[in-house]
């Protein structure tokens, strides 16, 4: 088992979340994990810094810990061709180190390009779009996808690690699960629940398996709660 800490992107700003994972690869944490997000949770959280920018310098300033997005949703905001060519370079620039979260997003960043928010099955099967669109460029050439949902047309991504990252892939519900099973390396979850991961075995479906357990710190118990409150969606 590895031990990660999630980054809370939302209540720090970019410089500080760089900081914070020089700090936790100092500290011993195997990986650090954080969100794509273009809004807060909260605006009293009052940040959201650009997460590729981030994972850059991440990638410049650290030696040995894992980086992960928890996670990207490359369907809407994004492009699918975009996030193989952003998550090919981030694997490059930290030597091998670095997993993509991909899941279907949030309402809460994705409606900011004025497309609409469809329904989650309909995400769902844009999502597996997007995951064939990402694979297809990390074989390499020049490549061309014709699907229901999304298009690519005669796209290269020049630069490709040795090594490809890690797809993990977001799940809420067995759909989802078995969805990771067909097209991801391994699975991702907000809470650590045995039946996301039995039906993603259940699917073929094998690799690391991520899961977050979410805590307040601070020098009282009074002002973690506090913290909490103010502070947690």
């Amino acid at each position: 088992m590895q031990v990660g800490l999630k980054l809370a992107t939302e209540a720090f700003p970019p410089e500080e979340v760089v900081r914070q994972t020089v700090r936790a690869e100092e500290a011993g944490f195997d990986f650090v994990e954080m969100s794509d997000h273009f809004h807060p949770w909260l605006d009293t959280q009052g940040h959201s810094g650009f997460t590729w920018s981030m994972l850059g310098a991440m990638a410049a300033k650290t030696e040995r810990i894992g980086l992960v997005t928890g996670v990207t949703c490359p369907i809407i905001r994004y492009h699918p061709a975009v996030i193989a060519q952003a998550a090919a370079t981030v694997q490059i620039l930290s030597g091998g180190r670095f997993t993509l979260g991909i899941g279907a997003g949030e309402r809460l960043n994705e409606h900011v390009v004025g497309t609409g928010w469809p329904a989650v099955h309909v995400r769902h099967e844009m999502l597996r779009e997007a995951l064939q669109i990402i694979k297809l460029l990390w074989q390499g050439g020049y490549r061309t996808f014709e699907g229901k949902y999304l298009q690519l047309e005669d796209a290269r991504v020049f630069d490709l690690p040795e090594q490809l990252p890690v797809i993990a892939v977001a799940s809420g519900g067995p759909h989802a699960s078995r969805l990771a099973a067909e097209y991801g390396d391994g699975l991702f979850a907000t809470e650590p629940r045995e039946d996301l991961v039995s039906a993603f075995r259940e699917a073929g479906g094998s690799g690391p398996h991520y899961a977050e357990v979410p805590m307040a710190w601070a020098e009282t118990e009074d002002a973690a709660i506090q913290e909490a409150l103010e502070k947690s969606r």
